[in-house]
């Protein structure tokens, strides 16, 4: 016996201490696959612990718990209510006091002193479940009276700041509409809380329901619905009229009209009263009138709305005929405008969205819903085959028709995320004509043929305006030319063979004279020096190997003070040299320079 106990001594150190290793090191689970599974519960607001161990072959007698907060390096702390004991579920309200902290929880299975079966893990507010409160309804005339029970004390996790993490949901249902009620739980509360659903219709089954939605917390629980059915109506004279008949709502681009039947009624003509529900009570909106038609258009288009109405004589009032609408998901699509334009084999068409009622023109039925498109058919005037297309705009082209045929076409609104579609408009046919449009090769052609043409005219409009250029330029500024028998005598081929080989430029025997020109306009010769020139600067220019250098001559002129010091130097400086005898071509005589036009 000693020594059983010293074994479990010392297993449950062992394992106390893998548990504060693995506390150490952020391990939030202590081995893998876990034998056991957690549950955390929030049960009439109160935190309970259940678990379930996966091996069925073993089956502790007792269980003790023990947890620690992860944020503070604690030992393990035993829960008095929680050791010992033979149910496998514990009550931690006074151990879980924070929402903000994780938890590390132990729990070990012993038979007798032997521990069999330990398992762990790490508890967070995301783990926690919320179940329902209990709650009990009343159900009178017109309105329901609903109760939920809280518990006299609520735990420490709860108790001061219960509306900080909850919200009280307060559910009903009647023909297929839900709405919810939100009542505000007070602080401290202590004791049941008591909500009154009003204005509700008799005769009608209701469906309640509560539950509790986290503002922190993602796992809600909702409790199955209690129903009840609204006793009659007990007004004073009530049943002496009988109620309208086939009530129901007739909404085409929310124009929102109720209509009904009036009843046989022995003793006179009927009047109606037609109301709608508004924040929790009933207005009127037809009041005492003799028609059978209720205009409710003016109704918010979003929402549910409930209508009623009843007859009346005198002061005698019948049972109030109830009926439930709402505008955005009941209301008729009427047809749209379609407008055609014929161009060629093609139709244009252009799509006018539907009205609507009490708005301005430009707000339509395109700008309530968030998905719009169109339901396009057509076909051959006289046949029934149609094809059907589905523009997303309010524009569309039908291409490619047979030329000098008659179509008809038809569009109506269409809801793609609500898979609602509206009323056909009425037929409109037009007759397609003939294509005559050129063939894209031809207007490739054409513009080729065209950029060819403008080029040509550019390219003529340089070339003579560089003609215009050099002729005014010839105009205004001629050049210095030679003489017109010059010009004539060196462009004969046998004088210019013969004038550039009986020159010799080295033989200083020959004796040449000093040509110079003098232009006629001396005055703009001094003010432009630079445009005048010489038969030998044209010469130069133009046949350099013709120009003989400068020899004395008794004849010449007198050369300015450093021109005849430089001449002196360059006679000097030839006298010393010995002179080659050049050689003479022997094609024919020297031209004279008479010939050459050349006068000293």
């Amino acid at each position: 016996m000693l020594l059983n106990l010293s074994v479990v001594t010392v297993q449950s150190l062992h394992f106390r201490l893998l548990v504060y290793i693995s506390l150490m090191f952020g391990i939030s689970r202590a081995w893998d696959g876990k034998p056991c599974v957690f549950k955390m519960t929030l049960q009439n607001l109160r935190p309970v612990l259940s678990w379930e161990f996966k091996n069925d072959s073993i089956v502790p007698a007792y269980y003790s718990l023990q947890y620690t907060i992860m944020s503070k390096p604690e030992a393990m702390k035993t829960i008095e209510s929680c050791t010992n004991i033979t149910s496998t579920f514990c009550d931690l309200t006074e151990a879980w006091q924070d929402f903000h902290e994780n938890y590390f929880i132990l729990v070990e299975g012993f038979q007798g002193a032997v521990s069999l079966v330990n398992c762990s893990d790490t508890l967070t507010p995301l783990d926690l479940y919320i179940e329902p409160p209990e709650f009990e309804i009343t159900d009178l005339i017109d309105h329901i009276n609903v109760t939920v029970k809280f518990p006299s004390n609520l735990p420490k996790l709860l108790r001061n700041n219960l509306e900080h993490y909850l919200e009280l949901i307060i559910s009903e249902e009647t023909g297929g509409i839900v709405k919810t009620h939100k009542p505000r739980i007070p602080k401290n509360i202590s004791g049941n809380i008591s909500y009154v659903i009003e204005k509700l219709i008799p005769k009608s089954n209701y469906c309640v329901s509560v539950y509790f939605e986290p503002i922190l917390l993602t796992n809600v629980v909702k409790p199955p619905p209690k129903c009840t059915f609204l006793p009659p109506d007990q007004e004073p004279a009530l049943g002496m009229v009988p109620p309208p008949e086939n009530v129901r709502i007739n909404s085409v681009n929310f124009k929102n009209i109720l209509q009904w039947e009036s009843p046989a009624f022995p003793k006179g003509n009927l009047t109606f009263t037609a109301e709608y529900q508004s924040y929790r009570k009933f207005q009127d909106m037809c009041q005492r009138t003799t028609l059978t038609e209720c205009n409710f258009s003016s109704l918010s288009k979003y929402g549910d709305h409930t209508l009623r109405v009843r007859a009346e004589f005198g002061n005698e009032k019948s049972d109030w005929v109830y009926l439930h609408f709402c505008p955005v998901d009941d209301t008729i699509i009427g047809p749209p405008g379609i407008q055609v334009e014929v161009i060629a084999d093609s139709l244009h068409l252009r799509f006018l969205a539907p009205q609507i009622e009490n708005e301005l023109e430009t707000w339509t039925m395109k700008n309530i819903y968030n998905s719009w498109a169109y339901h396009v058919q057509y076909w051959k005037n006289g046949t029934n085959k149609k094809v059907h297309v589905t523009p997303p705009y309010d524009f569309w082209v039908l291409r490619s028709l047979e030329p000098w045929t008659t179509y008809c076409v038809q569009v109506r609104g269409f809801l793609p995320d609500r898979n609602r579609t509206g009323e056909w408009s009425e037929p409109v046919c037009a007759q397609t004509s003939s294509d005559d449009t050129m063939p894209s090769w031809m207007v490739a052609v054409i513009l080729i043929a065209s950029v060819f043409v403008v080029f040509l005219a550019l390219l003529a409009c340089f070339a003579a305006l560089w003609c215009i250029y050099k002729k005014t330029k010839h105009i205004f500024s001629p050049r210095n030319a030679l003489p017109q028998h010059l010009k004539e005598f060196l462009g004969h081929p046998h004088h210019s063979t013969r004038l550039i080989f009986s020159f010799s430029l080295a033989d200083e025997s020959e004796v040449f004279d000093k040509l110079s020109v003098i232009t006629e306009d001396l005055e703009g010769s001094r003010q432009h020096p630079e445009d005048s020139c010489s038969v030998r600067t044209l010469l130069v220019q133009e046949h350099p190997e013709l120009v003989p250098q400068e020899v004395d001559d008794p004849h010449s002129l007198p050369l300015p003070d450093s021109r005849q010091d430089n001449q002196r130097d360059t006679d000097g400086a030839r006298a010393a040299e010995p002179t080659p005898k050049p050689e003479r071509p022997v094609d024919g005589p020297v031209p004279t320079a008479t010939e050459l036009g050349f006068t000293s």
